[in-house]
């Protein structure tokens, strides 16, 4: 029996849609974009407080240790499916050119993942819903879904090395932060992409820190959602499951990053 929506629900799921509008805000998204990326996120909201969302409504205070390194090794699980996909896909599109770009960036994904499962966070699902419209037909538009991804993963980040240092776990915190810098490397790289294929007219870097508008990694992974990834279940946007690859050098959709390790 399906559980009904209490109050509790109803008000993270409208926090959780602000979220997203803020997020959205700190990217070069037009308003057709954030438009229907609000609308996918209301209908998946509705979904999360009838109690078939796959992250739950729990809070900061809720988001044990293990939790948040699982969350974050997912998100992360599911660049390194996207990013496989877009190298893939590069030949005889805009963004061949930077197929090596998506490599170097896809190795680093991985190379979190990784990390963080050493750290002791697990991947909750391998398999992930991607919309067509994600790839943007190799142009500009796949290096706006890339920004907009790691704009997200970047406050994942930041909740979990605030929640790490509150624990005085310096370890887990510095790893979590040096994931976090390589994000921004990639979602100012992602913003340089979109100007050379045509997206934007300038690079605009307005901000002096980094935007920390969603607070939880469950609210990381809603964003997500909203913007139409499914993770081990159908997205609302048109698209098909990817399963995780592993490790993209083996494939031939990474390259041999310097520092693949943590200092």
């Amino acid at each position: 029996m399906r559980r009904q929506p209490s109050s509790r629900d109803q008000t993270t799921a409208g926090e959780d849609l602000q979220v997203l509008s803020n997020v959205l805000e700190d990217t070069p998204a037009s308003e057709v974009t954030r438009r229907r990326l609000l609308q996918t996120a209301a209908a998946g909201a509705a979904v999360s407080a009838g109690g078939l969302g796959v992250t739950g409504v729990a809070g900061a205070a809720g988001e044990s240790p293990k939790r948040i390194l699982s969350t974050l090794a997912t998100a992360e699980s599911f660049g390194v499916t996207f990013l496989t996909e877009a190298v893939k896909r590069a030949p005889g599109t805009p963004s061949a050119g930077l197929a090596d770009t998506l490599r170097a960036a896809n190795t680093a994904e991985y190379d979190h993942v990784v990390a963080l499962r050493r750290l002791g966070g697990r991947q909750t699902t391998l398999n992930f819903w991607i919309p067509d419209a994600a790839f943007g037909g190799g142009g500009a538009g796949l290096f706006e879904s890339i920004e907009t991804a790691d704009t997200v993963e970047l406050m994942g980040y930041l909740t979990g090395v605030t929640a790490f240092a509150k624990r005085g776990n310096e370890r887990a915190a510095r790893v979590l932060a040096e994931a976090c810098a390589i994000e921004s490397e990639h979602r100012a790289i992602a913003r340089f992409a979109q100007t050379a294929l045509g997206g934007r007219t300038q690079i605009s870097i307005d901000r002096s820190f980094a935007p920390w508008s969603i607070r939880t990694v469950s609210g990381m992974i809603r964003a997500l959602e909203g913007a139409g990834i499914g993770f081990g279940e159908k997205g609302a946007a048109p698209g098909r499951f990817y399963t995780f690859p592993g490790n993209p050098v083996d494939n031939g959709s990474g390259l041999r990053n310097n520092g693949r390790r943590p200092v």
